[in-house]
């Protein structure tokens, strides 16, 4: 079993952006046996390039939850 995980984030600073958009699937070696999509509001403005890069909005974010309210069973 297996993790892929993938990130958006509002920059690449890792002291001052935040996480947008998390995407985690679970592979066994041979398919996908589960896996969890969101938006995450991070907390600031999403600056426009990241916008173009993305697609992701501030107004997509905006009732987003916040990284810590993601439910807990995936960091375990």
């Amino acid at each position: 079993m297996y993790a892929i995980i993938d990130l958006e984030t509002t920059g690449g600073q890792p002291t001052q952006d935040r996480i947008t958009e998390i995407a985690i699937y679970i592979h066994d070696g041979e398919k996908i046996v589960d896996e969890y999509a969101t938006l995450l509001n991070p907390g600031r403005s999403i600056p426009p390039f990241i916008t173009q890069l993305t697609g992701i909005t501030n107004d997509m974010v905006s009732d987003a939850p916040k990284f810590h309210e993601v439910p807990a069973r995936w960091w375990k």
